[in-house]
């Protein structure tokens, strides 16, 4: 009986090892499937983060080309303020000269008077219009760096994300 008791353990050891075998093979393959998809999902995170990276330059690019359009449209609407101060100041210079000839330049003076405060008023609305639009350049170019701060938080988290994802994959 002890023959037959120590072939049974045997047999009893040998089956038990073949299931730890099998439990113990399982458990690898399912850790092989977690680290792979892991790593497959930190993959798309990290594409993802490029992708939101690459929005954020070009949305920074997009401001800084606002601002450089602002810059211009406000140095625009001073130059274009200054010709007109300037060309009216002639104007009612000249109109002071023809009142003093004589009286019959009268008209002709009041005449490039009202030419002076009609140019003086055109340049104002103009350099007035270049200043509204330079302002709206501005409050783009801001809204333009506010999305691409918030692309760069995004690519951040993205970036986390797939750190972590690296990590626990490894």
């Amino acid at each position: 009986m002890s023959t037959i008791a120590a072939i049974l353990i045997v047999l009893g050891v040998l089956v038990v090892l073949a299931l730890v075998l099998f439990a113990a093979r399982r458990a690898a393959e399912r850790r092989h499937r977690e680290r792979e998809r892991l790593r497959v999902e930190a993959a798309g995170h990290r594409q993802e983060a490029e992708a939101h990276a690459s929005r954020a330059r070009d949305q920074e690019a997009e401001a800084r080309r606002e601002r450089e359009r602002a810059a211009e449209l406000s140095a625009a609407a001073e130059e274009q303020a200054r010709v007109g101060e300037d060309r009216a100041a002639s104007e009612r210079k000249q109109a002071a000269e023809l009142r003093a000839i004589a009286e019959q330049h009268e008209r002709a003076a009041e005449q490039r008077e009202r030419v002076a405060e009609q140019r003086e008023t055109e340049h104002a609305a103009v350099a007035e219009e270049n200043q509204r639009e330079a302002e709206e350049r501005e409050r783009r170019a801001a809204e333009a760096e506010e999305h691409a701060r918030r692309e760069g938080r995004a690519a951040g988290f993205h970036d986390e994300q797939a750190a972590e994802r690296e990590r626990d994959a490894s």
